[in-house]
């Protein structure tokens, strides 16, 4: 057997099983603090806006987040505890400026999609707050998409697994806060691989209070997101990005040139998926994460793919491109506003 298909047989199983940064560094501006805020940030905005948020937020409780950030104007993306679990961060977005907003006490139930995160799928039932059943699988989420007028969220189709039978393994699906599985999404709505060279699926999103959606890749609380500003092409030389729940965000490196497009043919006849590689490393637990364009000094990035595999002795990230996973859907890309 050729050597390059009996490295990707390894990569593939690894990455199932469960560099140079960016060019535009992205990052909050520290302001002055107001109300009962120990910290405010804010990327694309005055601190005079973040200051009348954390103003509003002092005067009401917990879990009056949510509503206190949409009157203001501001969309909510998440809370999260801080290592101490004495505090938490308040991330909210308004067009394509971000803030990050500290109080003390718990944090407030507020979380939903975003490209970045992690996920656990399983073959049973999910139960919020419980440890990850025997068998599952960890991955990372991708972007969100408008599937026939309804939110969907991409990973990648192995993380699911298909069946002898064309049936997915693994149908259920959570975004995971560790240590426990989090935000139980649902069961995989739509898995490519079961008649495409595709290895993409649809999840459905989080909806209702408290469970906002957002097209930006999720940075953690301590750098503001990347805004999802369209759908970018896989063209060989490119210079991309992904972010995976194991290698972190803003992994980044080139789509390799023809010279390499053999690799990827033996590849995609051997996995039986279509393929796209790159020059960037990756690791166990990264399939499914958003491949995106460098970003701009603005924070946006166009999206360009889903993290499917590694190749080679240096674990090299091959990605299925966006575009034709979209035609195969009949879907189309959420994008971020850019008011």
């Amino acid at each position: 057997m050729d050597a390059i298909v009996k490295t990707a047989l390894i990569a593939v199983t690894a990455l199932l099983a469960t560099s140079a940064s960016a060019g535009a560094q992205a990052a909050y501006t520290p302001c002055e603090a107001a109300g009962d805020a120990t910290l405010v940030e804010v990327a694309v905005a005055s601190c005079d806006d973040a200051r009348v948020v954390a103003t509003a937020l002092a005067a009401e409780t917990a879990d009056r987040s949510e509503t206190v950030l949409r009157a203001a104007g501001w969309s909510p993306v998440r809370a999260a505890a801080t290592d101490n679990r004495r505090q938490y961060d308040l991330i909210a977005i308004r067009g394509r400026a971000s803030l990050r907003i500290r109080r003390n006490g718990t944090a407030p139930d507020l979380d939903g999609w975003a490209a970045g995160r992690e996920l656990l799928f399983a073959r049973g039932t999910l139960v919020g707050g419980r440890p990850p059943p025997k068998g599952a699988a960890l991955c990372t989420s991708a972007f969100l998409i408008s599937l026939g007028g309804h939110p969907g969220g991409l990973s990648a189709a192995h993380c699911g697994g298909t069946r002898s039978d064309g049936t997915t393994h693994r149908r259920t699906a959570a975004v995971r806060r560790p240590p426990q599985n989090g935000i139980v999404v649902g069961r995989v709505q739509r898995n490519l691989a079961r008649t495409r060279p595709l290895d993409a699926l649809v999840l459905p999103v989080p909806s209702g209070p408290g469970r906002p959606s957002a097209a930006v890749v999720d940075r953690g609380v301590s750098r503001p997101p990347w805004f999802v500003a369209g759908v970018g092409r896989a063209t060989a030389g490119r210079r991309v990005c992904f972010t995976g729940r194991t290698s972190g965000v803003d992994q980044c490196g080139q789509i390799v040139g023809a010279g390499k497009r053999r690799a990827e043919l033996l590849l995609s006849a051997f996995a039986g998926t279509r393929v796209r590689c790159t020059t960037i490393r990756a690791r166990q637990g990264d399939s499914g994460g958003p491949v995106y364009t460098d970003a701009r000094s603005d924070g946006t990035v166009y999206a360009v793919g889903i993290t499917t595999l590694v190749v080679g002795a240096q674990a090299r990230m091959c990605f299925t491109p966006l575009i034709p996973v979209l035609d195969a859907l009949n879907a189309t890309l959420v994008t971020a506003a850019a008011g």
